[in-house]
Formats: C-alpha cells, sequence, structure tokens
C-alpha cells in the first residue's frame, strides 16, 4: 500500500464559523457511538466486519482519548459521519492530529466533510494548539479540495510526494499558478 500524503493548517486564526446544512448537526462522543463509528467506518472505508470492539481498540482506549475530540455528524438522531481529534507530537511539537473522517455515502454533497473538519479545527484552537495536521491519499479528491479551501498546504515527506502533489492538483483542475504557489509551499 503506498504511504499517504499529509497536509498542514499552520494557523487556527480566523476560521470559519461553525454551520451545518439543514437538518444535520454535529456532537461529540456519547456512550452507545461505538456501534456508530464501526458502522461509518466499514462502509465509508470498505473494511468489513468493524464492531464496537474496534471502536474501544482503535479510539476510545486509546492514551490520548478525548470523548470531547470524538465528533459525530447526525442526521435524523442516527450518526452519520465522524472524525477524531488526537493530540499528537510532531517533530518536538504539539499538534492537533485529524483522523478517520467519514460520512456515510448517501450523506455526501452537504458538506459535511467540510464541518466536520471544521468543528475539530475549533476544538484545536480550544485546546491552545496552532498546528493541525491530516493525511489523506491521492484518490480522495473532495476531501483534498476541501482541506486546500480551509487553508491546509501539501507537505512533502517522502521523495516521490512532491509528483503526486502535482498530478492531485492537475486532476483537481488547479491552474498552473496554484501549482506552482503550491510547490513553493512543498518545499
Amino acid at each position: 500500500m503506498e504511504d499517504q500524503l499529509r497536509m498542514v493548517l499552520r494557523n487556527l486564526e480566523d476560521l470559519p464559523d461553525l454551520q451545518c446544512s439543514n437538518g444535520y448537526h454535529i456532537r461529540t462522543y456519547q456512550k452507545g457511538d461505538e456501534i456508530h463509528w464501526a458502522r461509518i467506518m466499514d462502509i465509508a472505508f470498505v473494511d468489513q466486519g468493524r464492531t464496537a470492539q474496534d471502536t474501544y481498540a482503535n479510539v476510545i482506549n486509546q492514551p490520548d482519548f478525548d470523548p470531547n475530540g470524538f465528533f459525530f455528524a447526525v442526521y435524523e438522531d442516527l450518526p452519520i459521519g465522524t472524525a477524531c481529534a488526537w493530540k499528537r507530537c510532531f517533530r518536538d511539537k504539539r499538534v492537533g492530529y485529524i483522523d478517520m473522517l467519514a460520512v456515510l455515502p448517501e450523506h455526501t454533497g452537504h458538506k459535511l466533510g467540510k464541518w466536520l473538519t471544521l468543528f475539530l479545527l475549533h476544538y484545536f484552537k480550544v485546546e491552545d494548539l496552532t498546528c493541525v495536521v491530516l493525511d489523506t491519499d491521492d484518490f480522495r479528491l473532495p476531501a483534498i479540495k476541501n482541506y486546500l479551501n480551509l487553508g491546509f498546504v501539501p507537505m512533502c515527506i517522502r521523495k516521490n510526494h512532491k509528483l503526486r502533489w502535482q498530478n492531485v492538483f492537475e486532476k483537481l483542475g488547479l491552474s498552473k499558478d496554484e501549482i506552482a504557489s503550491s510547490a513553493q509551499k512543498l518545499s
């Protein structure tokens, strides 16, 4: 499996306001959400057979788990999206890390990925973090476009990342100026 691409947001000032599409809202973890997380992750990432126990193993029982950083997008009282906020150390600096952001396919098109990301960014700001990192895949073009629009910039941590980012920019239809500007940020 190919390594993931990394993005960083170095400033949490002037974040857009929090809002959601009509009929949707975002809340933090509640007891009983374990099975919802497993279902969302199964469908969104095509993993078969996740259980509530996997939620404990992958999220809740982690040493840096904070229930206030475990978010769910909800529609008609049913969680249909999720994202985790972790506090990690990168290069000896404490940063926020966005992980496992997923929305059920039948709810795409409502900007829920954007709103989940924003909720995490506001959470990190309240936690006095000033930098946020995330990893993503080349083929997650709508997510990458969302992150770019929120101010995240690509990072090159492996030799092949600059070329991979250029391919992503071309697939997104970004102009040569935008590619050149991002390439400068990469170096």
